[in-house]
């Protein structure tokens, strides 16, 4: 009989293995959370920041359980906190040296990008960076062929010159202005003060606050009109035409997912569009902070655009450091004052009319720069140049440079007036034996080095050759997975998203987006119970927001219709004569009277005493003579007026009107006592010529006729419409003569180059491309280098702007600062732009390569 089974549960061994079992992967996405290399993915500092904020929020819907948040919300909130704060806490001191400074550093750049424009070595480089740059969507085949366009790069060129000319003549007002603050005692500590107590300086700063507001406007319309044409922004920019007929650009809300999802995007799209809902200075600071964050999405802008980024930057920065003194409890009722526009503005204005018409007449010169190779030939350029010149002449009366009032300031002396202001730090003697870096420590004399290695990029304490190494130190192996947090969501969270874009669309078909809302309380874009809809919220943001596709830049406001000079010049000078023959002989020839009359104004007199010596023998001639003087000068009132001005018209008519002009009053009364006057001309010859000549120079006088007078005030009040301070020629060396280089002069500049150490003087010689340069201008530098070099030489060096324009600062303020931009995406200075630093180096400083040599 079987055994009894057991009734009892089943008991299982233990599993002797203590491994966990792997369940797969349970993300949406390959690399959720992740790097490629499997690390976690840490989170950026200002999408910590945002989340914190968003936790804090009110009302945010359903967005606020998601882990992940768009680019578009992360904006918002950024911007928001830092508007809130910025009414709480200390706002950017007033500093007027460092306004100055960002000004200076603006209008050399602008004069730069001018003499560039006039050098056949750039002016190709410049103009073919140009076109691409605006037609980089268009593929390399299109491009090419956009070059053979003559029309399409005569029309390029023409406002590019004048895009230049508008911009360097508005920075140079604002220097000017700047500097008249100064000398009139605006000072950093008392500006609110000053300005409470003095209504005209008030009203000059407020003049200067607009037009640099209108900077600012005219760099975003830069700006904006690059990123058009940048493969990845141009597909946020629709072409629109207005009700007027002008074409402009607006929003394609198409588009909403793309630029919401990114963080980056969002910032650069408010960037661009006027009338943005948050301060410029704000979304340039969290610009900053992006680009600091994440280098490798900063690598989608190209140069141009990025070089646009940092002028807009460098605006408005100014912008901000002007606006403080206007948030002082007066500064809201300042503000609303009306405006007593100064001649040098308005003067600026009449300026962009006639410049905007000349600038239309490329046809002329369309054909002589096709292709556009012929314009490295420097006749060829010239050529151009002076056509470009005779179409503003036949305009306006004046070439471009007297036009802008640039002539001047365009051809600055250089001066360098560090050789003693530095000297080589104690026990650096620069050897030339040592491998390692440059050990020439510069130090000013009254200014500590802890100051001056704070202010510098490049440490300058190590000695191994890895700070003067040309490897590409990039970011890219660090930012190798860097890219918007934005992206890969979760499926439920990815369902979400999706319905708030097809509320955000039907909502944008529903209404006119090219037209802003009437009644923001109707708006669909704005309602309370959608704040929690990015989608919507960018939308609303954007909806009738345009900028002009025109390249060429003109403010926006009253355009007055401009008054020819030639006319101005005639007004001035006929308006207070009498009412004489001349008066219609004045229009017909106005140059050449005043040439005539400023040259000969001693001949008058020394023809004079030659017509009275002819009266002798011709004494029967003169009752007949006198006659026709009395009925032509019966009715004008003086007697000397006629005969010092109808000469010049008619020379042999008037030989006898001398002796005739002494006669004139006794004929009147007793017509035949004429001939015994003219007997006695021998004995009252002097007294006749001296009254003659008293009396009509007396009378010109008194009256404000005297022409020279009138040509030379002309020629001065032409002058003086764009007011010139004393500063800024200083700071330019405008007016001064290039001093003769003198045997002590030339030995210490050669001992300022020559202790410098090993390394700095290899690269200042590749730099200023001397004859002992290695390289021979064939190779080009790490922008790293570039800086080392720099300051090595005393420059201090400021990176806290945004884009790629960076100011260096010389050791002496009575140099002028110097702005390059640093090369974008890859930070190497090609060959061409090292050649074009190089000029301007020498251009500011006067540096010498034979001094380098020694």
């Amino acid at each position: 009989m079987p055994p009894n089974a057991k009734t009892g549960p089943l008991v299982r061994k233990a599993a002797k293995s203590r491994d966990l079992i792997s369940t797969g992967p349970k993300e949406v996405q390959k690399h959720h959370g992740k790097w490629k290399d499997g690390e976690p993915r840490e989170t950026k500092p200002s999408t910590s920041r945002a989340l914190v904020l968003r936790a804090q929020a009110r009302g945010t819907g359903e967005m606020v359980l998601m882990s992940k948040m768009t680019g578009r919300e992360k904006l918002d909130l950024l911007a928001e906190d830092l508007v809130d704060k910025a009414t709480k806490s200390l706002l950017t001191p007033f500093r007027l040296e460092l306004c100055l400074k960002l000004a200076e550093s603006q209008l050399s750049e602008n004069l730069d990008e001018i003499s560039n424009l006039k050098d056949p070595e750039f002016f190709f480089v410049d103009i073919e960076k140009e076109i691409r740059s605006r037609n980089a969507g268009s593929g390399k085949q299109n491009s090419e062929e956009i070059l053979k366009n003559s029309a399409y790069v005569a029309k390029t060129v023409s406002d590019r010159i004048h895009n230049a000319y508008m911009l360097g003549s508005a920075w140079k007002i604002v220097v000017d202005t700047l500097y008249q603050l100064k000398d009139a005692g605006l000072t950093d500590e008392s500006v609110v003060a000053t300005l409470r107590k003095d209504d005209s300086l008030r009203s000059q700063y407020l003049v200067l606050y607009d037009l640099v507001n209108i900077l600012v406007d005219l760099s975003q319309t830069k700006f904006s009109l690059l990123a058009t044409t940048t493969r990845h922004y141009a597909c946020y920019f629709k072409e629109v035409t207005t009700e007027s007929g002008e074409t402009k650009f607006s929003f394609d809300w198409q588009e909403t997912r793309k630029a919401c999802s990114s963080f980056l995007d969002s910032i650069i799209v408010e960037l661009c569009f006027p009338r943005a809902p948050y301060p410029k200075a704000i979304l340039y600071q969290i610009l900053h902070d992006a680009v600091e964050e994440s280098p490798r999405e900063a690598k989608r802008f190209p140069q141009e655009l990025w070089d646009a980024v940092g002028d807009l930057s460098i605006s408005v920065q100014l912008q901000q450091i002007l606006e403080t003194p206007l948030l002082s409890p007066d500064g809201k009722d300042w503000k609303k004052e009306p405006r007593n526009m100064p001649e040098s503005y308005n003067q600026w204005e009449v300026a962009q009319t006639w410049s905007e018409a000349a600038s239309e007449k490329w046809g002329n010169f369309k054909e002589m720069i096709q292709p556009l190779t012929r314009t490295k030939i420097k006749d060829v350029l010239d050529t151009m140049w002076k056509t470009i010149n005779s179409n503003y002449k036949a305009q306006c009366g004046k070439d471009i440079d007297a036009l802008w009032n640039l002539k001047e300031v365009l051809n600055p002396t250089p001066h360098w007036h560090s050789y003693n202001r530095l000297r080589l730090k104690a026990g650096n003697d620069g050897d030339d034996d040592d491998d390692g870096p440059s050990k020439a420590r510069w130090q000013e004399e009254e200014a500590s080095s802890n100051h001056l290695r704070r202010r510098q990029i490049v440490s300058d304490s190590d000695d191994d050759d890895g700070d003067w190494s040309d490897s590409d130190e990039s970011d890219d192996d660090d930012d190798s997975g860097d890219s918007d947090d934005e992206s890969g969501y979760d499926t439920d969270q990815e369902d979400e998203i999706r319905d708030l874009l097809r509320e955000a669309m039907d909502a944008a078909t529903a209404v006119n987006w090219q037209e802003p809302a009437d009644n923001p309380e109707l708006d669909p874009f704005t309602n309370e119970d959608r704040k929690g809809n990015p989608f919507l919220k960018l939308l609303g943001s954007l909806r009738g927001r345009m900028f002009s596709k025109d390249s060429k830049l003109k403010t926006t406001g009253n355009k007055l219709p401009p008054k020819a000079p030639a006319k101005a010049k005639t007004t001035t000078k006929t308006t207070d004569c009498p009412n004489s023959t001349t008066s219609a002989d004045g229009p017909q020839g106005t140059a050449g009277v005043t040439i005539e009359e400023v040259s000969d104004e001693d001949d008058d007199v020394s023809n004079a005493k030659k017509k009275k010596k002819k009266k002798k023998p011709k004494k029967k001639k003169k009752p007949a003579a006198a006659a026709e003087p009395e009925e032509a000068a019966a009715p004008a009132v003086p007697e000397a007026v006629p005969e010092s001005v109808t000469p010049p018209p008619a020379s042999p008519s008037p030989a006898p009107s001398p002796a005739a002009a002494k006669a004139q009053p006794k004929p009147a009364a007793k017509p035949k006592v004429a001939p015994p006057a003219s007997q006695s001309t021998t004995s009252f010859f002097p007294l006749e010529t001296v009254t003659t000549a008293q009396s009509a120079r007396s009378y010109l006088q008194s009256e404000q006729l005297d022409i020279p007078k009138a040509k030379v005030k002309s020629r001065s009040a032409q002058a003086s419409i764009f007011s010139t301070t004393k500063g800024l020629f200083e700071k330019l060396g405008v007016g001064k003569e290039k001093k003769k280089d003198t045997s002590t002069e030339q030995k210490e500049r050669r001992a300022w180059f020559s202790n410098l150490g090993k390394k700095t003087r290899t690269y200042v010689h590749q730099i200023l491309n001397t004859a002992e340069d290695e390289t021979k201008g064939s190779a080009g530098m790490k922008w790293e280098t570039f800086v080392k070099v720099l300051t090595d030489l005393g420059f201090k060096y400021d990176p806290s702007t945004a884009g790629s324009s960076v100011r260096f600062d010389p050791p002496d303020s009575r140099d002028r600062s110097i702005s390059f931009h640093k090369p974008h995406p890859d930070s190497t200075i090609p060959p061409i732009l090292l050649k074009e630093f190089s000029k301007k180096l020498r251009k500011y400083y006067g540096w010498d390569p034979a001094d380098v040599l020694v």
